[in-house]
């Protein structure tokens, strides 16, 4: 059986790796960032940020009744945001590692129905590759959506 999942994010990917794992030959296609918006740009990031701050702040408030003495306490913005991109790319890499473990062929690119069982890609570098399937997934996430009222 082949199937092809569109969205690398947590739904696309974990269903790729499962889909592999019962002998399901898969392709995931992801236009952005395999891990998905949380992974890259999102919930990882923001929580390397905020702990980190979370650390700076409680010592800026309570370093001498927990006996610190710290003559200057700095938040180092570039050092914070190396840190940051770095949990990422770790996490990124270990996604890609799992899926290529369980050969997953992932396709970067835009996917786009043209038939039941066929999609079309564009890959990142231009070509358009056509590839069948049995069964897919749609995992693309969501967009917030302000309703006009």
């Amino acid at each position: 059986m082949k199937i092809a999942i569109i969205g690398g994010g947590p739904g696309g990917y974990v269903a790729a790796i499962k889909a592999a794992q019962l002998g399901a030959k898969v392709v995931l296609v992801e236009k952005e960032y395999i891990g998905g918006t949380c992974l890259n740009t999102g919930c990882i990031p923001t929580k390397v940020l905020l702990h980190s701050t979370e650390i700076y702040s409680q010592l800026k408030r309570e370093s001498e009744a927990l006996g610190l003495k710290i003559k200057e306490l700095e938040l180092d913005w570039e050092g914070l945001q190396d840190r940051k991109n770095l949990a990422v790319e770790q996490l990124v890499e270990g996604v890609r590692n799992l899926l290529s473990a369980n050969k997953v062929e992932v396709i970067e690119g835009e996917a786009k129905f043209t038939s039941k069982n066929n999609i079309q890609v564009k890959t990142k570098e231009g070509n358009l590759r056509n590839i069948k399937f049995d069964c897919g997934i749609v995992a693309t996430g969501s967009n917030p959506l302000i309703i006009p009222i």
